[in-house]
């Protein structure tokens, strides 16, 4: 299987705080053992980066490219059905919200990322967000 890995889960598995940390590496290497793939976007790379490149990112940046070029991890392009099928997601999905408020629509990042999966052939997106679970288009797990 191929697992997309939201940006938060690779956030974690670099330089979250230890527990965290500990608990994304954990299941990624069950995942792993079982055979299974991994891939993440460009746009992963991006939000992964803004942090990094402040003072004193050099080491946070090196951390990051050493993970972005692991032996089981692909890095999908974000292609024109991708940020049609995003739109079509935030135009016609929700997710619900504590009542009384109204559902909401997805924001533009998750979108992207949920396209790039469901574009790219993934079979299971992985994220931490538990507001992502209930997608229909794409088996949503969240990091046990």
């Amino acid at each position: 299987m191929l697992y997309y890995l939201d940006t938060v889960i690779v956030i974690y598995a670099v330089e979250g705080n230890p527990a965290d940390q500990q608990r994304t590496l954990n299941h990624l290497d069950m995942l792993e053992q079982a055979g299974h793939r991994f891939a993440i976007s460009e746009m992963t790379r991006t939000e992964c980066s803004v942090p990094v490149f402040g003072p004193a990112g050099g080491q946070r940046l090196s951390d990051f490219f050493r993970f972005f070029h692991g032996p089981n991890l692909r890095t999908l392009d974000l292609t024109a059905a991708t940020f049609l099928r995003a739109g079509a997601i935030r135009g016609g999905h929700t997710y619900p919200v504590v009542p009384p408020a109204s559902p909401k629509r997805y924001g533009l990042a998750d979108a992207l990322h949920l396209a790039t999966a469901i574009e790219s052939g993934c079979d299971v997106f992985l994220t931490n967000n538990n507001q992502l679970s209930n997608f229909p288009d794409i088996t949503v797990e969240v990091l046990p």
